[in-house]
């Protein structure tokens, strides 16, 4: 039920950018679209990277999950169609670029949903004349969930009794919500599916999303809509 939030949250990705080819598919994947014999400094990389933080409008690989007409994108792709997505405003919130090297640069980004790094990498070789293509990529982050907290499935699987301790708690997936707790009579109403009137001048502000607790317990999450927090799921989770 705390997935949705999870994957909405802000993420963080690693990835190694190769210059001199642009490729259909802005990876290592795709086959080469264009090439360029010219090579960036470390200099010019880092004064290109402002222009690729803050809101700014992207256009999607071709090769994406985007549907065109009702269908996938990169099935129109892979059937030899031209594709043509559209650009759309997305939110990078930091740039960095942690190794340089004259073939290729290792950069960070955080961002917010519906970024392609693939496209940075392509926007970024074409914004410094060389052209580029992600040439690997790690997730580091998404929402609350950090690489250095993950847990390797060969450890589960070699150590078993290991699995409980490394379960998290429902709210680790709400972490990035406001907690609004509440006493067991409005529990009571949101497990119904009601809503409750929220009181107080800390109430939280009109359209954002909280979940409520209580004695410590996620009861419900859900939208607050005229000074109401409207339950949108709720948690059977004893009290």
């Amino acid at each position: 039920k705390t997935v949705p939030f999870v994957q909405d949250g802000e993420k963080a990705y690693r990835f190694t950018v190769k210059w001199g080819v642009e490729t259909d598919t802005d990876d290592t994947e795709g086959k080469p679209a264009r090439r360029s014999d010219l090579r960036p400094t470390r200099e010019a990389v880092l004064a290109a990277l402002p222009k690729f933080t803050g809101t700014i409008m992207q256009v999607p690989p071709a090769f994406s999950a985007i549907k065109v007409d009702g269908e996938r994108a990169y099935d129109l792709a892979r059937d030899g169609e031209a594709v043509e997505l559209a650009a759309r405003p997305i939110d990078v919130h930091a740039l960095d670029l942690l190794a340089f090297s004259e073939t290729e640069a290792v950069l960070e980004a955080r961002c917010g949903k519906g970024t392609y790094v693939r496209a940075i990498a392509r926007d970024l070789g074409r914004e410094l004349g060389c052209l580029g293509h992600v040439a690997a990529l790690r997730r580091t982050r998404v929402g609350p969930f950090f690489e250095e907290d993950s847990v390797a499935l060969q450890d589960l699987l070699d150590a078993p009794e290991r699995a409980a301790a490394a379960l998290l708690s429902v709210e680790a997936g709400l972490a990035e919500l406001e907690c609004v707790v509440v006493d067991r009579n409005a529990a009571a109403r949101l497990r119904r599916g009601q809503s409750i009137l929220l009181r107080g001048r800390d109430a939280p502000p009109e359209g954002a999303e909280v979940y409520a607790a209580c004695g410590g317990v996620p009861v419900a999450f859900g939208l607050v809509q005229r000074g109401e927090l409207a339950p949108s799921r709720v948690f059977n989770l004893e009290i």
